[in-house]
């Protein structure tokens, strides 16, 4: 066991991180087309997982939203309508053809 509380937690995922390392793998090698790509290099996968189904509460789902809908939320983001939302951060890297890419990605995934 590795530990418990949030040490155990840093450590799980470093050995995690070390792991891929030394394997020379990360979890993006394995993505199927541009927008899983995406997904992982600007780390929307953390929150809403691979497939767009969050683990957590607190994060919506994206599996299943329609394409046109995931667009306008993520260029409201983007454009900072909503002051000090964590996702304006997260949105203002992204230019019009990786939000479409991404938005089309989700939409495709299946909500379980």
């Amino acid at each position: 066991m590795i530990g418990s509380g949030r040490f155990g937690l840093i450590r799980g995922v470093c050995a995690q991180g070390l792991l891929l390392v030394f394997l020379g793998v990360a979890p993006n090698v394995w993505a199927e087309d541009e927008g899983e790509l995406m997904a992982w290099k600007y780390h929307c996968v953390t929150c809403h997982g691979q497939t767009g189904i969050s683990s957590a509460p607190r994060y919506p789902n994206l599996a299943g939203q329609t394409s046109a809908y995931l667009v306008s939320r993520l260029k409201y983001f983007r454009d900072e309508i909503e002051p000090r939302n964590q996702m304006n951060a997260q949105a203002v890297l992204l230019n019009d053809e990786e939000i479409d890419l991404l938005a089309d990605y989700f939409s495709r995934q299946v909500f379980k």
